[in-house]
């Protein structure tokens, strides 16, 4: 057994980051969009929107990768041309500003990028789309724990760090957990209305507890200003959801029709009638 986890190790060591983030990007967006078709949601519009926050998180969590990092990066010259030619031998992307993109180093502060992730999809979502909040709050939620659940248990594998992996573990398994409740809501209470604001509820009891949880083990070591930042921004960000969500729920769901559905007929008062035989 040790060999094969040894040998696990090895391989992801040697793994090239991008791999790694391409990994972690499917999985989110097989978790998002699994919960998407549950509300029959454009397809489409499913893949665009977690495209773009995923791109935008990643952007994020590398610059302030960047941003704290500054001291190694500031002392490399800078150079118009993305790459130097020596003899034979050309070095691609080694001076500044092209430095700055080889994210494949694994320069990256992934939680800053998980929760850019979760708050440009927000903005999407309820802004450019205009979906209902309470259908999208848990997709959203379990796409961003299952992708930094995962970051973690790869964290802790190629460094040998178990407690790493047991918080990967906790976080990958939430939205199996939640979907365990949905069916099991199911075969319990047969009134759908019921069953769904029974559901909602316990999601969010379980997004409030992990976002605690995920914020407590942020903080019980020491972290960067941006990942400070983004904790409370994570933290504040599960409390404006979690109320909204009670309130898109709980508002009547009746709409009054400004126009008539039944059509006008104009009749002429003088206009002759024929009676056919």
């Amino acid at each position: 057994m040790s060999n094969i986890l040894d040998a696990i190790r090895i391989f992801l060591v040697n793994l090239h980051p991008l791999w790694v983030y391409l990994f972690l990007s499917i999985a989110g967006l097989f978790v998002y969009w699994r919960g998407c078709t549950e509300t029959r949601k454009d397809r489409s519009s499913i893949f665009d929107t977690f495209i773009i926050s995923i791109v935008l998180g990643l952007l994020m969590g590398r610059v302030s990768f960047l941003s704290i990092n500054w001291s190694e990066y500031g002392r490399y010259a800078w150079y118009f041309l993305p790459y130097e030619r020596y003899g034979n031998t050309i070095y691609m992307f080694r001076l500044l500003p092209w430095r700055l993109f080889r994210i494949w180093d694994g320069g990256l502060t992934i939680f800053v990028a998980m929760v850019s992730f979760i708050l440009i999809l927000t903005l999407l979502v309820l802004f450019s789309r205009k979906w209902k909040w309470y259908q999208l709050f848990f997709p959203i939620y379990f796409s961003m724990t299952s992708m930094l659940g995962l970051s973690f248990i790869y964290l802790g594998v190629i460094e040998s760090y178990n407690a790493w992996i047991i918080r990967g573990l906790l976080l990958v398994f939430l939205p199996l957990i939640f979907w365990g409740i949905s069916k099991i809501l199911l075969s319990v209470i047969k009134n759908g209305v019921k069953r769904r604001k029974f559901l909602i509820y316990i999601g969010v009891l379980i997004v409030t507890l992990s976002t605690v949880y995920i914020s407590y083990e942020y903080l019980s070591d020491s972290v960067s200003t941006f990942e400070l930042v983004s904790v409370i921004l994570l933290l504040l960000w599960t409390a404006v959801m979690d109320i909204y969500t009670f309130i898109e729920i709980n508002k009547p769901n009746v709409e009054i029709e400004k126009v008539s559905s039944v059509r006008a007929v104009d009749i002429e008062i003088n206009q002759p009638i024929r009676i056919k035989k």
